[in-house]
């Protein structure tokens, strides 16, 4: 493996996540700045030093490639066919003259992908199967005729919102990505509220301490809760294989710090009734994993790394319940420097949380000094965002 130099600083790496129509997370989409991907090295020690296959779990990666003929990727395992998709210019994959490279990949086992919109009359080889467009540029009308001659899945990205979802969901588009789960229907922001309302009621008693009869009472009181919790609690994605039969047990076993977190993530779950995933699940497990991963780097102390993993779990309860976030975590009685992390961006987790919402690769940027200002640097935040994905990965596809 090269050897890095260190007089150039770690490029910004993000992740994307890609969910299919039911909002359950098919791919990452793979994102480096500056833009140095076709060179291969920091591709390669993504995947070889950082583990970002095993992240990647089953789940697909979408790298943009500038150029075919140019790019490498050596990786120290075998490359399962078509888990890698290269984002190609749309004009290498309509240049007859330029096949030869793309055919190359191809029988190398990428899958290849066309970035933008082909011509109605170009030729596109029979492996160039996708393609990914834009919903911010006003194209997606004239996708149709392509939607029907390549096989797909076809990729939309920068989705706004959910109407703009339901339009390209519309359209046939199966490949979904943007800032869209955090700007929902507002009429289905109160879906499921009173279950969610006895949640918090119930974060509120293990936070503290309460008897398990309380808690046991409070559970009883709601069957949407209760197979929840328990859907959740035998979850391999949360390494707990047991059976269980009560729910005094499953407190026992799990354990007042556990439960706690698996309360929190279900905030976010889907309830019996609902056709799809909730869209904010695997993005709020992202944000708490990431928080206490990069709480531990920065060598916080036990009690601030739960803290900070709740502070990225709580980061979008107002997306989820429309309403202010004062008023959901006011009656919990959180610890000061949590309110002001989720409040005010400010405080050690207020910087961390800053940095977990930029680094989301929306409109505003992450850049090496707000890394600083946490008191990262920029190959610890890489760690910090594959280690996260790995774990929301799994709550996405087992949730």
């Amino acid at each position: 493996m090269a050897v890095q130099d260190k007089s150039v600083p770690f490029p910004l790496v993000f992740l994307q996540p890609v969910a299919d129509v039911h909002h359950v997370w098919t791919a990452l989409s793979l994102h480096i700045s500056p833009n140095d991907e076709d060179g291969g090295e920091i591709l390669s020690r993504l995947f070889n030093e950082f583990k970002l296959g095993e992240a990647l779990g089953e789940l697909a990666c979408l790298i943009p490639v500038r150029d075919p003929a140019g790019f490498s990727l050596k990786l120290d395992g075998p490359l399962p066919k078509g888990r890698i998709l290269l984002r190609v210019p749309v004009e290498h994959c309509t240049d007859p003259a330029r096949f030869d490279a793309l055919d190359w990949l191809n029988t190398s086992n990428f899958g290849i992908v066309a970035d933008g919109l082909p011509a109605p009359d170009a030729s596109v080889p029979s492996f160039v199967e996708s393609m990914a467009l834009d919903a911010s540029v006003g194209s997606l009308p004239e996708a149709g005729h392509w939607l029907q001659h390549m096989r797909g899945p076809h990729l939309v990205e920068n989705i706004g919102d959910a109407i703009q979802f339901d339009i390209c969901r519309t359209e046939g588009f199966r490949w979904f990505a943007g800032d869209y789960p955090l700007h929902p229907d507002s009429r289905l922001s109160q879906k499921n509220s009173i279950s969610r309302a006895r949640l918090l009621k119930l974060l509120e008693l293990v936070a503290r301490d309460a008897d398990a009869n309380e808690l046991e009472s409070l559970l009883k009181q709601d069957p949407a809760l209760s197979y929840q919790l328990f859907k959740l609690v035998s979850s391999a994605a949360f390494g707990f294989s047991a059976h269980i039969t009560n729910f005094s047990q499953a407190i026992n076993l799990l354990g007042r710090r556990q439960l706690q977190r698996w309360l929190q993530l279900l905030l976010y779950a889907r309830f019996p009734g609902d056709e799809s995933a909730n869209p904010l699940l695997p993005r709020a497990a992202a944000r708490a994993a990431m928080m206490e991963a990069m709480a531990q780097r920065v060598e916080c102390t036990a009690s601030e790394l739960d803290r900070a993993f709740i502070v990225g779990m709580f980061s979008l309860l107002d997306v989820l319940l429309g309403m202010p976030l004062n008023d959901i975590i006011g009656p919990l009685k959180l610890p000061a420097d949590i309110v002001d992390a989720l409040t005010t961006r400010t405080g050690v987790l207020g910087k961390l949380l800053d940095v977990v919402e930029r680094s989301e690769y929306s409109r505003i940027p992450l850049r090496h000094v707000d890394l600083e200002a946490a008191g990262l640097d920029a190959r610890t935040y890489c760690e910090c965002l594959i280690e996260a994905f790995g774990w929301a990965t799994r709550v996405s596809t087992e949730a």
